[in-house]
């Protein structure tokens, strides 16, 4: 192929170049929402820059026509892929299906046919040689316009779905600027080019300038690090429902969840005061929009539910009030724990306060009738007792501390101390059960826990022992040490637990006392662990029983003194 340099053809190159190093740069954000679309775009700009540098330096009608024609597979890549980037971007992918998909393709797959056999019947283009220029100057034929019109179509359908979220979301008004500002440059040159008022298609050289521009967004707007669809997809998909209210107190948009709230099918363009049949929650919905939490009760497919309600003001641009955001979100699995603990609270500060106060009194009366052989005895029940007054204080507090909200107050305990302690009066506890140590214990193991630790080991004897119907009970405690947790496992020769009863067990999720699981101890055990930021699990032991295992994380290093 000969070649001829002439001036025209330095702009095209320098268009190669630098839309080759956008692509580059662009590819880096090719995992980001709309980013695959505008890729295609810049590698068919990359691609038509190239072409037309050949296409201005061959001399020879034949070479001109050809690089013409090759000139018509990289225009629609620019086209569809900018149409791509806006659908992708503005969350209308759901649209491109597999008919449309094939109706995109199908037009400049016709119009390649028909540029390559423009010979035989000329519908395409026609053309002449400018010698003096060495420049193919196009006669464009009916195919050409159709097939311009839709190129021209694709990329008004890019247009308008970033002008419909530049309407509806103002936060994204200067991206939708620059992503419509740059292909309207384009629009405009070829334009100019069709009217025959420049020699030279301007479309490489103008969409390096839309390359530019979007990276220039990306940097400066974060064009693809904050996309539209997030805050639509998020509303859409959350749980909580959502309601937005406009001044006048018309419900102007509600998410999915919203709507099968208030058993609507289409609540929008309603009052408020028409939507919710609760009184209680029209009276918050109309009251000051303070933006502080206010717990309201509606019933829901003929049950009571409790949720906590947010009324928020939404401000204009111009900072004027526009309306409000009423967001509703269901907290009634919280309300049945609180009620859960609650129970538990009342047990714990009554019932066992009580009898114990009863043991305590009578072991106090009996201290003059027993002989030396028996006081042993006496101060073991005494001393028992008043442990179990000191712990029911203590489940009391943690109780009331997990109903206000509030963090359980932690300090560096060691573990395996309150371990053997626990260990030890299982053992005078249940004279009848074999406890025993698989392996040694570690010196120390620091965790974050405070005093009631000593109810999870205590809980876990108990219901090893109490649950074990095997007429010689053994019970073995293990413990194993890592750079990062302590695991201490209570392993039973009982019955063993079943794999799809385990979880209940703990009674999470379960209303009131009356759950399928152990009992309270099991719960308490659950509770604490996860206070201290560990968890509870249970296995097969082998040949047969259960296995609990308490996972801890160690604490990190303080100055102050573990608790033994």
């Amino acid at each position: 192929m000969q070649i001829e340099p002439t001036p025209y053809v330095l702009p095209y190159v320098a268009a190669a170049v630098i839309s080759g190093a956008l692509f580059v740069r662009l590819w880096s954000y090719r995992d980001r929402r709309g980013a695959r679309g505008f890729l295609l775009d810049a590698a068919g700009i990359v691609l038509i820059s190239v072409i037309y540098v050949f296409q201005l330096v061959s001399t020879t009608p034949g070479a001109k026509e050809f690089w013409w024609n090759l000139r018509f597979v990289p225009i629609p890549m620019m086209a569809a892929g900018y149409m791509l980037m806006a659908v992708e971007y503005t969350n209308h992918e759901r649209y491109v299906t597999k008919p449309v998909a094939l109706g995109i393709v199908a037009t400049p797959a016709a119009m390649i046919g028909l540029v390559w056999t423009n010979d035989a019947h000329g519908l395409a283009y026609d053309y002449t040689i400018d010698a003096a220029a060495n420049l193919l100057v196009p006669q464009f034929g009916p195919a050409y316009w159709v097939w311009a019109a839709a190129m021209v179509g694709y990329l008004c359908i890019g247009i308008y779905v970033l002008l419909q979220l530049s309407r509806r979301q103002r936060a994204f008004r200067r991206q939708a600027a620059i992503l419509v500002g740059t292909i309207t440059l384009v629009l405009f040159g070829e334009m100019v080019w069709w009217l025959g008022l420049v020699p030279i298609d301007p479309l490489p050289l103008t969409s390096t300038v839309k390359v530019a521009g979007f990276l220039f967004g990306v940097a400066r707007f974060e064009l693809l690090d904050i996309v539209p669809v997030a805050r639509r997809e998020i509303i859409e998909n959350m749980r909580d429902a959502v309601f937005v209210v406009d001044r006048r107190g018309y419900v102007v948009d509600a998410n999915d969840a919203g709507k099968r709230l208030v058993d609507e099918s289409d609540p929008i363009r309603r009052p408020i005061s028409e939507v919710f049949e609760s009184e209680q929650l029209r009276q918050a919905a109309e009251g000051v929009d303070s933006g502080e939490s206010s717990e309201v009760t509606m019933t829901v497919a003929g049950e009571q539910h409790h949720f906590d309600f947010r009324v928020d003001p939404l401000y204009d641009s111009t900072g004027a009030r526009g309306g409000r955001l009423l967001v509703l979100r269901d907290v009634t699995p919280l309300k049945r724990r609180e009620e859960e603990l609650s129970i538990l609270n009342r047990i714990v500060r009554h019932d066992i306060r009580n009898d114990m106060a009863v043991i305590e009194g009578r072991s106090e009366l009996l201290a003059d009738h027993v002989d030396p052989a028996g006081r042993e005895h006496l101060e073991k029940i005494m001393q028992s007792s008043e442990h179990v007054v000191e712990l029911t204080e203590n489940v009391r507090t943690l109780m009331a501390s997990v109903l206000a909200g509030e963090t359980i107050e932690t300090t560096p305990t060691d573990a395996v101390g309150i371990l053997e302690t626990q260990l030890s009066q299982a053992r005078e506890r249940f004279d009848d059960a074999d406890f025993e140590l698989d392996g040694e214990l570690p010196d120390r193991c620091t965790v974050e826990a405070n005093e009631m630790l000593s109810s999870v080991f205590t809980n876990l004897f108990n219901n090893a022992v109490q649950h074990n119907d095997e007429e010689a009970c053994r019970v073995t405690v293990g413990v194993e040490k890592t750079s990062e947790a302590v695991r201490i496992t209570v392993a039973d020769n009982g019955p063993g637990i079943p794999p799809d009863r385990r979880e209940e067990l703990f009674g999470r999720g379960v209303k009131g006392l009356d759950s399928p699981g152990t009992g309270v101890g099991l719960y308490l055990v659950d509770t604490l662990v996860d206070h201290y930021g560990g968890s509870v699990s249970i296995g097969d032991n082998d040949p047969e029983g259960a296995a609990f295992t308490v996972e801890l994380p160690l604490a990190t290093p303080r100055q102050t003194t573990p608790q033994q």
